[in-house]
């Protein structure tokens, strides 16, 4: 399946208001690095591993991806592999972590099937590949990806600049990602 992640209007949305969309904590400590977010980043809600954790409480089993959208309605993306083998799109309200929308993805094929047999063998998963990628700025999404080499695509926004990199899903090598030529 064809995620449709608009990594556009998420940058735009965070350049838009500071920057700093969201940060990454490593667990749901009030430590300093936990909650080193900007104040409207703070004021939005949830940083990438608590809607992680809320995601993954609506729906057990791995996650596939995460991202933040700035609409109407600041909300949180997810694409969970569900325990029950099916894909799972889940839709949080960023400020509490409830669930505004959740369903199955019905439109899978072969190439769904190879992608869930990668992640279940990734050494690493979405909120480590964040964890690991947010020395380098505010983690604003993350995404599996197996066509080649399996990698966590990882966003990050630093002074008010994107920065797209790759964390291997084996090893936890953080790289910059080649540069899209769209």
């Amino acid at each position: 399946m064809k995620r449709n992640v608009v990594i556009a209007s998420v940058t735009a949305a965070a350049l838009l208001t500071g920057g700093t969309a969201v940060a990454v904590a490593g667990t749901q400590s009030s430590s300093p690095a936990a909650r080193s977010a900007s104040p409207a980043a703070q004021s939005t809600g949830m940083s990438l591993t608590e809607a992680a954790n809320a995601a993954l409480k609506a729906v057990p089993g791995t996650l596939d991806s995460l991202d933040r959208d700035h609409g109407a309605r600041t909300t949180w993306d997810a694409e969970i592999l569900g325990k029950d083998g099916k894909w799972h799109e889940v839709t949080m309200d960023a400020s509490n972590g409830k669930v505004l929308n959740q369903h199955i993805d019905r439109d899978t094929d072969a190439e769904d099937a190879a992608e869930a047999k990668a992640l279940r063998n990734a050494d690493v998963s979405a909120t480590e590949a964040a964890r690991k990628a947010a020395s380098r700025g505010t983690v604003t999404s993350v995404e599996f990806d197996s066509d080649r080499t399996p990698v966590w695509e990882v966003e990050t926004v630093k002074n008010h600049k994107e920065r797209d990199l790759n964390v291997n899903a084996q090893s936890g090598k953080v790289t910059q990602a080649p540069s899209d030529d769209d």
